[in-house]
C-alpha cells in the first residue's frame, strides 16, 4: 500500500506540470525552483549513503560467510585431533594398566620387581624403587594431559560452534537490512524522478515567462505576460467528420451512460492548435483519454482552456507558444498505436473546450468539467458524419 501511495504521488507530480498556485513573481518560481533542486541534491545524498551503506553490508555478509567457512574447517580439524588424542589415551591407559597390576606383587616375575631387587646396594635399591614410581606417575600425568587437551578442544568446537550459530543469525539480519536498503534506494529513486519532472517543468515555465513573455523578476506572472489573442477558434484537423458529440452518452467501451466531454473526429491526423496559446499542460499515456494536451487560449477577451485526448505523438512542450498553423500532436486511439488507452475504439481526436485556465485558475478534475463548453460554440463542425475538407469553411 505504501508503495502504491507513492506510485499515485509521483503520477500526480508529473502531471501538474504547472507553477505553484501561491507563486506571484518570477522570482517565487526561481526561488521554488531552488528549492526543488536542493531537494534534489539531498535526495542524491541519500541515495549515494544508501549505496555507500549496501556496499558495507554486502561486505560485512561476504566476510561473515568466509568466517563461517573457516570456523568450519576449524572444527573438522579440531574433531580429527580429538579423535587421535582419546584413540592415545586410550593405548596409554592400557598400558599403565599393565604397569599397575606388574607393581601388583603377586609373582616375583614382576619387571618392576625383579627390576628393584637386582640393586646392587641400598642406594641402587632406592634409585630402582624412585625410577619406577616415576615411570607410573608419569604415564598418569601423560594421561591427564591428553584428558585436558581433549576438554580444551571439545570447548574450542562448542564455542566454535556458537560462534557460527551467532554468525548466521547476524548474517540473516544483514540480508533483511540489505532488503530495507534496496527499498530505501528504489523509494529515493521514484522521489528523484518525481522531483526531476518538477525541476525540468519549473525551468520550461521559468524560461517561457522569462523570454518568451519578456518577465522581470519582481513582476507579478499573471499580467507582466498575456496569452494571445484570437478572435475564434478553427477546427484541429484539415480534413475529416465528427463521430461523437458533446453530452451524455453510452460509453462505447465502459458500456455506462457518462459525460461525453467533448467532439470526436476522425480523418487526418496531423493536430493543430484550434487558435492561438500557450501549451499549459500535458498528460501522457491515461488508461482512459491516452496522453491528452491542454492550451490556454485568449478569445476576444475571455480565457479558454483547449484540451486534445488520444494523442500518439506530441510536438510541443509545456510554455511552447503555438498559433493556429501550429502542428501540436498525431492522433491515436487504436490498439496498435497507443495500447495503453482502453477507453477508444479506433483512431480519432477527442477535443474539449472548457471556460478559463485549467491547471493555472483551477487544478481540479471536477472543476474542469464542471466547465466544460460544448466544442461546436466554439468551433464550426458540419454535422455528425458529414466530411469536411479544410480548417474554415463554414458550414
Amino acid at each position: 500500500m505504501r508503495r502504491i501511495c507513492k506510485y499515485l504521488l509521483v503520477i500526480v507530480l508529473i502531471f501538474l506540470l504547472v507553477p505553484n498556485v501561491h507563486a506571484k513573481t518570477l522570482k517565487d518560481l526561481k526561488n521554488q525552483l531552488a528549492a526543488y533542486e536542493k531537494e534534489m541534491n539531498n535526495a542524491k545524498n541519500k541515495q549515494a549513503l544508501t549505496k555507500n551503506e549496501i556496499s558495507n553490508t554486502n561486505t560485512r555478509i561476504k566476510n561473515i560467510g568466509e568466517t563461517i567457512q573457516n570456523d568450519e574447517v576449524k572444527i573438522k580439524k579440531t574433531e580429527e585431533e580429538i579423535e587421535a588424542l582419546e584413540k592415545t589415551a586410550k593405548e596409554k591407559e592400557v598400558q599403565i594398566k599393565d604397569i599397575v597390576v606388574s607393581l601388583q606383587i603377586q609373582n616375583s616375575e614382576n619387571p618392576y620387581i625383579e627390576y628393584i631387587f637386582h640393586a646392587n646396594s641400598i642406594e641402587d635399591l632406592i634409585l630402582r624403587s624412585a625410577v619406577s614410581e616415576q615411570m607410573v606417575s608419569y604415564n598418569d600425568d601423560l594421561i591427564e594431559d591428553y584428558n585436558n587437551t581433549i576438554k580444551e578442544y571439545k570447548k574450542k568446537n562448542e564455542d566454535l560452534k556458537v560462534q557460527i550459530t551467532n554468525l548466521n543469525a547476524e548474517q540473516e539480519n544483514l540480508n533483511a537490512e540489505l532488503v530495507k536498503l534496496g527499498d530505501a534506494l528504489s523509494d529515493t529513486a521514484e522521489i528523484m524522478a518525481s522531483v526531476q519532472s518538477q525541476i525540468d517543468a519549473q525551468k520550461k515555465l521559468i524560461e517561457y515567462y522569462e523570454k518568451t513573455l519578456g518577465c522581470k523578476d519582481d513582476q507579478d506572472i499573471n499580467t507582466c505576460g498575456k496569452i494571445p489573442f484570437s478572435g475564434k477558434m478553427i477546427r484541429p484537423l484539415v480534413s475529416g467528420a465528427v463521430s461523437s458529440e458533446f453530452g451524455y452518452r453510452l460509453h462505447p467501451t465502459q458500456k455506462v451512460y457518462k459525460l461525453h466531454t467533448g467532439i470526436d473526429q476522425y480523418g487526418s491526423t496531423d493536430v493543430y492548435a484550434v487558435a492561438p496559446g500557450t501549451v499549459a499542460g500535458i498528460s501522457w499515456k491515461n488508461s482512459c483519454g491516452g496522453t491528452m494536451l491542454f492550451i490556454h487560449h485568449n478569445i476576444n477577451g475571455k480565457y479558454y482552456t483547449s484540451t486534445y485526448a488520444h494523442l500518439y505523438q506530441v510536438k510541443v512542450k509545456v510554455g511552447d507558444y503555438v498559433d493556429q498553423n501550429t502542428k501540436v500532436a498525431v492522433t491515436g486511439g487504436n490498439k496498435t498505436l497507443t495500447p495503453w488507452d482502453t477507453c477508444t475504439t479506433g483512431r480519432h481526436l477527442h477535443l474539449s473546450i472548457a471556460n478559463g485556465l485549467y491547471l493555472k485558475d483551477y487544478t481540479s478534475w471536477s472543476t474542469y468539467t464542471s466547465k466544460l463548453v460544448n466544442p461546436r460554440t466554439m468551433v464550426n463542425y458540419p454535422k455528425m458524419g458529414v466530411w469536411f475538407s479544410n480548417r474554415t469553411k463554414v458550414y
